[in-house]
């Protein structure tokens, strides 16, 4: 009798299923085929458009929690980019791909570099990725920290409106609806559970292997939303919040903010 995930990989036409798999591959290996340059290329857009609109002089940029540099890699010459990600294999990805740019590993929350910066920014709502408020806290420390005279802030978080949105969407299929994707390397599916503050993706990558065989890779990734009212408010500690743009039907927030 098939179980719940081989009855999932044969409806898609995906073959047989490799039963022997017993350890995933780090996340990495599948990360730039699963992501859309059409989308980090937007997203390059949403940081550009206010550092042209409130510091075009600005020369020097940080992301933190820049994964493989998805956003980085469609920036601009004429900018020195930087990057920081906790995830050494990511780093490792940056280094290859943007030679000209400089990459540390290190957590958003309590960085420390020897350098100042014009702009930093995060993107991929990773700043939901810190496990509690008080982290998020530390990270606006450090940025401003970090951070030149007018120096400005852009990122992008998830609302508590993803968190209701998805609660209804789960209600209304039982809690039994997956999202299926199929990439180059074999299908990618997550399961999306919300709980509290937290919404959790229980990820599965069924990669294709030369044999015709599949093998599963496991992932859990933890986001943690907050109110919106408590974001601007920790936020007004170190900067001038100049524009918090809803996006997404209201489950994104973009944050454009300028050092005080």
């Amino acid at each position: 009798m098939l179980n719940t995930t081989e009855k999932w990989v044969r409806g898609f036409g995906m073959g047989s299923y490799d039963h022997r798999s017993k350890t995933s591959k780090p996340f990495v290996y599948f990360w730039e085929s699963l992501t859309s340059k059409e989308g980090a290329r937007e997203r390059a857009l949403y940081v550009l458009k206010p550092i042209n609109e409130y510091h075009k002089q600005a020369k020097k940029i940080l992301e933190i929690g820049c994964g493989i540099g998805e956003v980085l890699v469609n920036l601009p010459s004429r900018y020195t980019i930087f990057g920081l990600d906790i995830e050494r294999d990511y780093i490792e990805v940056c280094k290859r791909r943007m030679p000209r740019g400089k990459f540390f590993v290190s957590s958003m929350h309590n960085f420390k570099i020897d350098e100042k910066f014009d702009v930093i920014f995060s993107a991929y709502d990773a700043i939901n990725f810190l496990k509690d408020f008080a982290q998020w806290k530390s990270a606006f420390k450090a940025v401003d920290e970090h951070l030149n005279r007018d120096g400005l802030f852009i990122f992008d978080v998830y609302t508590p409106k993803m968190l209701r949105d998805t609660l209804q969407w789960l209600e209304k299929y039982n809690r039994s609806t997956s999202s299926v994707k199929e990439f180059p390397k074999g299908y990618y599916y997550d399961k999306e559970i919300v709980k509290g503050d937290t919404l959790t993706l229980d990820s599965r990558i069924f990669e294709r292997l030369p044999n015709g065989l599949y093998q599963l890779n496991k992932y859990r990734f933890k986001e943690r939303i907050y109110p919106v009212a408590k974001m601007k408010s920790a936020l007004s500690e170190y900067f001038d919040i100049l524009k918090a743009n809803l996006r997404e039907e209201g489950r994104k927030i973009l944050f454009v903010c300028r050092k005080k």
